[in-house]
């Protein structure tokens, strides 16, 4: 069955976009390979981070003998879709267990964490650096009701740059096998309570911790 509508949450990968700002940063390089004038078709060349735009995590990120994106069956990334709205977040504030105490959750689906920030996406240091972020506490929260994964529209679930907030909400998620998604879009349409289900199939790269993907909503 199709469905009656495919709600796109995926950021745009462009030249220099927004990405996770590390100590040495490696700009997100689109241009073209061949022009079509010249070699008669138009082929593009990308160099950039398995970690830019929107892209899912896998327990190899963050846990040494954790399974790679590709060992990580297609199916683990369908699941019925729950949005936290969290715009009510103050900037570079953690999301603790009060916030998704309340969630309608029956097991087996992604928490999609709405903070607002996916409509901010530009190379500015709010966005890069104060995003709001999950705690420690709510990441064991949503394992122990059984999600499926979590998302979020920052450019990590982590917060920035202090290593006691970034692990460990990857490495509770990760080490029960939850999937998560980084950099998401929340369009307003989303935002109606209704129930969707979210799929989000990663490129396949071999042997890496993470993955470029076009994360959908499909209204069924």
């Amino acid at each position: 069955m199709l469905p009656r509508r495919i709600f796109d949450l995926s950021q745009p990968v462009f030249n220099n976009c927004p990405q996770y700002p590390d100590p040495n940063p490696r700009p997100a390089a689109v241009r073209l390979l061949y022009i079509r004038a010249v070699q008669g078709v138009n082929k593009e060349i990308v160099e950039m981070s398995t970690h830019t735009g929107t892209h899912c995590d896998a327990p190899f990120h963050f846990l040494e003998n954790g399974r790679s994106v590709d060992q990580i069956p297609l199916e683990s990334y369908v699941a019925p879709a729950v949005i936290a709205d969290l715009r009510y977040k103050t900037p570079g504030s953690e999301i603790d267990v009060d916030d998704v105490r309340d969630l309608n959750l029956e097991g087996g689906e992604v928490v999609l964490l709405n903070t607002g920030w996916g409509h901010k996406r530009a190379n500015t240091a709010e966005f890069l650096s104060q995003y709001v972020f999950l705690g420690r506490s709510a990441a064991e929260h949503l394992v122990q009701r059984n999600v499926a994964g979590v998302g979020i529209d920052a450019v990590s679930l982590g917060g920035y740059n202090d290593c006691a907030k970034a692990a460990p909400p990857h490495e509770v998620l990760l080490r029960a096998d939850k999937f998560i998604v980084e950099e998401l879009f929340f369009p307003d349409e989303v935002m109606d309570g209704e129930q969707r289900l979210f799929v989000a199939f990663p490129v396949k790269l071999q042997g890496c911790g993470a993955a470029w993907t076009r994360a959908t909503l499909w209204e069924v």
